[in-house]
């Protein structure tokens, strides 16, 4: 097991390289603009001026979601990277390019030091922020491996990347910074490292990569239930709020906080923040309403 910056990556023609679909990108975009060129068609020929406000409406969500496009065209925009002698894998989110180049944020795995690997689908049940008598059910995939060596290296990287603080940058409007809580690795838990696997090619074409080299295990389905959290004790609620946040439903696990502490926005995303940087540790200054519903 290695530890690299993103820059010491060795790659070369024969590489299978598995990233954020760039193809899907283009079309959302040309979808979009199509949509708001028929209402700004429709707003001319019929004067019809209330399609003028929702074509501004479309670009301006549109610009605001600039970001989630280019990111696909950096060449940072690659989650594992295959070759004779191992795997890449990036544990950066492709999203956060703009934070510092010199940390490690690849990790490489020879194939003696994977012991297994399998496809994991895990069904997760949320509560909807927009409606709190809906819920709503999302399907991860990921890619499990078991690894040989010592994964604590592996482990500290991983957590440090969750503390990363993001620099300050001017914009137009003053400034600001942005961090975007995407962490497509994860350890679960040590040896079993956990790959989000929303990339292109399928999780299935890694597999095959490496089913000359290691053991390929049967898929595994699980559920997970974020909603009914109330009968648990509050360590373990705490435990499912960092690992829904974890998951990139941050949203999700702020309002889950303010449900089961009936605490204020700004404390339920404190607690939140919190628990994220101190693992399964009971925060600070929790909220004095602590008890479940």
């Amino acid at each position: 097991m290695q530890l690299l910056k993103a820059a010491e990556v060795e790659t070369g023609p024969q590489d299978r390289v598995f990233s954020h679909s760039r193809a899907r990108a283009i079309v959302a975009v040309a979808i979009v603009l199509a949509i708001a060129a028929v209402l700004v068609v429709r707003a001319v020929t019929r004067h019809w001026t209330p399609g003028y406000y929702f074509a501004g409406g479309i670009l301006l969500f549109l610009e605001l979601l600039r970001r989630f496009v280019t990111a696909r065209f950096r060449p940072s925009n690659w989650l594992v990277r295959i070759n004779d002698a191992g795997l890449f894998i990036q544990f950066r989110s492709y999203l956060n390019f703009h934070l510092p180049p010199e940390d490690m944020t690849v990790v490489f795995l020879a194939y003696p030091e994977i012991r297994s690997a399998r496809l994991v689908k895990e069904r997760t049940k949320t509560q909807d922020a927009s409606n709190q008598n809906r819920t709503q059910t999302q399907t991860i995939r990921y890619i499990e491996l078991e690894l040989a060596g010592d994964p604590a290296p592996l482990e500290k990287a991983l957590s440090d990347e969750r503390g990363e603080q993001a620099p300050t940058a001017k914009r137009w409007y003053g400034s600001s910074s942005t961090l975007y809580q995407d962490f497509p690795v994860r350890m679960e838990p040590a040896p079993f490292l956990r790959i989000k696997w929303d990339v292109v090619p399928g999780p299935k074409r890694l597999l095959e990569g490496l089913r000359p080299y290691t053991a390929i295990g049967d898929p595994v389905f699980l559920t997970q239930d974020f909603v009914h959290l109330q009968g648990l004790s509050q360590e373990e609620q705490q435990r499912r709020l960092r690992e829904l946040a974890q998951r990139g439903n941050t949203i999700a696990a702020v309002y889950t906080a303010r449900k089961l502490y009936k605490c204020s926005l700004g404390e339920a995303k404190e607690m939140v923040d919190r628990i994220m940087l101190e693992g399964t540790e009971e925060p600070k200054n929790t909220p004095a309403k602590t008890t479940p519903l």
